[in-house]
């Protein structure tokens, strides 16, 4: 495969490069049937979605296919950690909605067909996508025979059969995700006849009776006492709503941070010096091992093409030396080694396009060739007289590329321009205007800089300001210190060790396997040490870890909670859900309290007094309006309302933030108008395909119980 091949000259995953391999060679290993060592046959599992096992052949297959991709724009395409990053993650979400919501369209019976292709590519109504693409355009216009004539090459033309094919396969697979989203959004919001005159009846219909509650604030928290069992009948009440889907663990941290001193800095400095020092004593006779290849004045607009250079090291003599120069804790050296003379120079010049037709910024509208080229003389006398292209490209030139940024692209090759722009560029001198008429308009061109020919290279040697041996050895002594404080045995020493060395304690609750970076701690090779760590299957609640050395801190870690995949424990979700269940306590006390009261005392507004309860009049609640006057957004409540029959009195019913009784007199039914099933359906937000395939997506994942390993894994950076 591509990508391995490349990854095998990066030594920063050569441990990823000898999982990958054994996949695609050792077929014993895959099959078990070697006769060495049991090896675990799990090793390569990235994730377990659902009840399959995802190994890591799948994601590398499709990373290649990305990489390849990558090739095919750019032959000079080069992958470093970064860019290999990036397609592993590109690629773990096509596996993850691959196995989740592709699957569940494959099963739906949703299908994009031929015919329905050829419709979208030269049908009566084409597709948007494919209107808008300017490769299927003449003269701006979407253009059907084009699409055909292209369809007609790529039949002797293998490299264009395959970026069609590719082009079609993505059309495809957009159009089913699009029809399969709009009809689970229309199955979610079309209404039926019947729920049309619900809808209206819970928003219109009222009742006559009286609703008394009471606040669980009376109960103050203090006098309520949670013991396991309560949280255990909580939890098997509210079961599913508290089952856990994906394995997640609470804990506590500390980081002791390993700050270069200032020393460190000095030293660093110092070393960076003794480097300039040493170019210096060579800069007659410069050398060139290990500098950078010949760049031109263009390449300079490169981002990643150090400052220096750019405003130092171009115009100097031969063997110049600028530096130390300090930038974001680095001491960089850079001297001059070679220049030379280029055949073709790199350019800047400045421009203002009339086009032949259309509209100017400024509103002007060119309708031929002739108007064209008299706007055209109109902005250049406006140059000659003395206004700055600058200051009218803005206004006047149709290349909005490089109007937003004062008319010029800066430094550049020629060769990339048309032939009639491209000569201005090489015979003008600086300052020099000019009227150049090009197949895309009148260009007014002005020569910002005489040519350049140059080509240098230069040296750079870098010393990153790093903590010395001593400032290393004071942090580890104080975090071992801090270590060797804790008792295992005793979970409260863990705090005690962090008031006493006046450390800030940092939490992280429900961390999983899949999350690259908590407070303090973002490099990808220190999470994955520490879910090595906190999902070990031995490991336990109040467990303390021993000090993690990182390269720029120390982590010391106490584990709180392990929460297993499964229905939720007291153990593992009890402390978390105390303030449900002291309510849940809460609620039962004052339903008790409420029968107690009502078993002496029947009239309502006697028992609110009784009770020191809020008595509402349901004459003005609407099931529609969502809330109950005087009480809030208690839906259990307004759900019981408006569905008891006439006559009802309730037993207590225990709401979410208050207790109550119902009398419920008298129903007002109302008569549903026609009209209600002949009005319009809102067009719903969440109704939209692009929203509606983020929502399943983020069910499936949920309902399969996505358990992610990839943090095992060194490509997961």
């Amino acid at each position: 495969m591509a990508i391995i091949q490349r990854l095998r000259n990066s030594s920063w995953v050569a441990i990823v490069i000898g999982a990958a391999l054994v996949l695609f060679i050792v077929g014993d290993w895959l099959t078990g049937k070697n006769n060495g060592p049991t090896i675990d046959e799990d090793r390569d599992v990235i994730a377990i979605i659902g009840d399959e096992k995802v190994r890591e052949a799948e994601i590398v297959s499709i990373a290649d296919k990305y990489y390849r991709d990558e090739l095919e724009r750019d032959p000079n395409y080069q992958l470093d950690k970064d860019k290999s990053s990036q397609l592993f993650q590109r690629s773990w979400f096509d596996l993850l909605k691959d196995k989740t919501v592709n699957a569940q369209i494959a099963n739906s019976g949703v299908r994009v067909s031929d015919e329905d292709i050829n419709e979208m590519m030269v049908g009566t109504h084409p597709d948007e996508s494919i209107k808008g693409d300017p490769s299927f355009q003449t003269d701006n216009k979407f253009d059907p025979k084009k699409v055909e004539d292209i369809f007609r090459q790529a039949k002797s033309n293998a490299t264009m059969r395959k970026q069609l094919s590719a082009y079609v396969e993505r059309m495809r697979k957009g159009e089913l995700e699009t029809r399969y989203a709009t009809y689970v959004g229309k199955a979610r919001a079309f209404t039926t006849k019947v729920e049309q005159a619900y809808q209206y009846k819970g928003s219109n219909e009222s009742v006559n009776g009286k609703l008394i509650a009471v606040n669980f604030d009376e109960i103050k928290d203090g006098d309520v006492k949670i013991t396991d069992k309560d949280i255990a009948e909580f939890l098997e009440q509210n079961k599913e709503r508290f089952k856990i889907t994906q394995e997640k663990r609470d804990f506590k941290y500390v980081v002791f941070n390993i700050i270069p001193s200032t020393e460190d800095t000095l030293e660093a400095q110092s070393r960076a010096t003794r480097i300039a020092q040493s170019y210096a004593r060579q800069s007659a006779k410069p050398d060139t091992l290990g500098a950078s290849g010949f760049v031109r004045r263009s390449d300079l607009s490169n981002e990643k093409m150090p400052e220096v250079v750019k405003d130092s090291l171009w115009d100097a003599a031969l063997g110049k030396v600028v530096g130390p120069v300090y930038k974001k804790g680095v001491f960089s050296v850079f001297q001059k080694v070679a220049e030379v003379q280029d055949t073709i120079p790199v350019v800047n010049v400045s421009h203002i396009l009339i086009p032949f037709t259309g509209k100017l910024p400024n509103g002007t509208e060119i309708k031929d060739s002739i108007q064209a080229e008299t706007e055209a003389k109109k902005v250049y006398d406006m140059v000659a007289g003395g206004k700055a292209i600058a200051d009218l490209a803005g206004d006047y030139s149709g290349d909005p590329g490089s109007a937003n940024k004062g008319g010029s692209y800066g430094w550049a090759d020629p060769n990339q321009y048309v032939p009639a722009y491209k000569n201005f560029c090489l015979t003008a001198k600086k300052g020099q205007l000019g009227l150049v008429k090009t197949e895309y308009g009148y260009h007014i061109m002005k020569m910002n800089e005489d040519p350049d020919y140059r080509k240098i290279r230069f040296a750079m040697n870098s010393i990153e300001i790093g903590p010395g041996s001593n400032t290393v050895k004071l942090v580890d002594e104080k975090s071992r210190k801090f270590k060797n404080q804790i008792d295992l045995n005793n979970p409260e020493s863990f705090d005690k060790a962090v008031e006493k060395f006046a450390l800030i304690p940092m939490v992280a609750n429900d961390f999983g396997t899949d999350q690259r970076s908590i407070g303090g701690i973002s490099d990808m090779s220190e999470i994955r040490q520490l879910n090595y760590w906190l999902f070990d299957d031995k490991r336990a609640n109040n467990d303390v870890s021993e000090v993690f050395a990182f390269p720029t801190k120390h982590v010391v870690v106490k584990l709180e909670n392990v929460k297993h995949m499964g229905y939720a424990t007291v153990e593992s979700i009890g402390k978390e859900i105390e303030p449900e269940v002291r309510k849940y306590l809460k609620g039962k006390l004052l339903s008790k309290k409420f029968e107690e009261a009502y078993a002496q005392e029947k009239d309502f507004d006697k028992l609110a007094i009784k009770l020191n309860a809020n008595v509402v009049d349901l004459d003005i609640a609407r099931f529609g309006q969502g809330f109950l006057p005087q009480i809030g957004s208690e839906f259990g409540l307004l759900g019981s309302v408006f569905g008891l029959k006439e006559g009802t009195i309730t037993k207590p019913i225990v709401g979410k933030e208050a207790v109550a009784i119902i009398k419920l007199d008298k129903v007002n039914s109302i008569e549903v108008p026609t009209s209600v099933y002949n009005s319009p359906e809102e067009d719903d937000f969440s109704r939209q395909p692009n929203f509606m395939m983020n929502r399943l997506q983020e069910i499936l994942t949920k309902e399969n119980a996505v358990q992610d390993f990839r943090y095992k894994f060194e490509w997961n950076n």
